[in-house]
């Protein structure tokens, strides 16, 4: 794609990018579905379909990017991508109803423990990159399959976590933090696809998880040549531009959670998928037959830095309850824009 214009490679980055937040909520919508009627997030299999599912773009970006020797665009989109998801929960906080801010409404213990579960998934690929390519593991970093071994063990602790009282219990009278996963799945007429048949939706699944494919590596080729002719780093492209596409079908759909009141759903899925990202430097290791996390940059360093902050913010906001709105935001989502804006500039001044 190097030899197109440059217009005509934003509007393939433009188009796929569409189709991206299109099937991105099509998978949201299916794999919740699937959820409900089969009980699939009951079992582990399931819970790592869903999570997969909910990731697709992801995946898709890093796959296109280490086929094509890309690593700059892996790590940017994977570990940039934390710090843009994390983002996505501020403007959550905005479209919340009442006087409470989003954490407040939505803050339990269980939910701290899942945003520690994304901190210390993502201190695991911080220590990844300190590790020389020369000691690789069957081209792996050694610390990938760790990861992977880690987000597994995690989500059954999460899952114990969600059955037992005292991590859900809800320390304030005004809190509001909707249906439970558990919930969810208990919904006989789902508010999603209420009229198919279970095949159909599955057909539709499958359809969206195509498309994804196709879109994302389109996105990951017009991406790498569009950074190329405006000369801005792969990295820090694929870390915002690339991030935010891929973090819109998440945008759309915790949107809708916060529509109908599931307020601690919408944040869970987020910080759900922050911890998935991060086992996808396994595939990427594979497929690129090198170890990607020792590959990193100062720029993608300070990005894991910044979402690791920015996920810490509302692991302590989970906890301390603040009730104010300032402009409609909590305070710890106004201390998440101003971190978000303090790392762009540190990352365009480095670039």
């Amino acid at each position: 794609m190097e030899n197109l214009s440059l217009f005509s490679l934003a509007i393939l980055f433009i188009i796929a990018g569409a189709v991206t937040w299109w099937a991105g909520i099509v998978l949201a919508k299916t794999t919740d579905t699937l959820d409900t009627r089969f009980k699939i997030g009951e079992a582990l299999g399931g819970m790592i379909l869903l999570g997969i599912g909910g990731s697709l773009p992801e995946l898709a970006i890093t796959f296109s990017a280490a086929r094509n020797g890309h690593i700059a665009i892996i790590v940017g989109t994977l570990l940039g991508g934390l710090a843009m998801q994390t983002l996505v929960i501020a403007i959550f906080d905005l479209f919340v109803k009442g006087k409470r801010p989003l954490s407040y409404l939505a803050g339990s213990i269980n939910m701290s423990l899942e945003t520690a579960f994304a901190i210390i998934l993502t201190v695991l690929a911080l220590l990844a990159t300190f590790i020389p390519g020369k000691y690789a593991f069957f081209n792996m970093n050694p610390l990938s399959p760790v990861i992977v071994i880690a987000w597994v063990l995690g989500l059954l602790l999460i899952n114990k976590s969600r059955k037992v009282a005292r991590f859900n219990k809800i320390s304030v009278a005004d809190a509001a933090p909707g249906r439970k996963h558990h919930e969810r799945r208990s919904v006989e007429n789902h508010i999603f696809y209420a009229g198919k048949k279970n095949w159909q939706v599955v057909v539709i699944f499958l359809i969206a998880c195509v498309a994804t494919l196709f879109a994302g590596v389109i996105l990951e080729e017009s991406g790498s040549a569009l950074a190329t002719q405006l000369g801005i780093g792969s990295g820090l492209f694929a870390a915002t531009a690339l991030a935010l596409v891929s973090s819109l079908p998440e945008l759309s759909t915790g949107l809708e959670s916060i529509f109908i009141g599931d307020n601690q759903l919408a944040i869970s899925d987020i910080m759900g998928g922050n911890a998935f990202m991060l086992t996808i430097f396994l595939l990427a290791d594979l497929v690129a037959k090198k170890p990607v996390l020792s590959y990193t940059g100062k720029s993608d360093f300070l990005f894991a830095i910044l979402g690791i902050s920015m996920m810490a913010v509302y692991t302590i906001s989970f906890i301390k309850k603040l009730k104010n709105r300032y402009f409609r935001l909590g305070l710890d989502s106004i201390i998440e824009i101003v971190l978000y804006i303090l790392g762009i500039v540190v990352l365009c001044r480095m670039t």
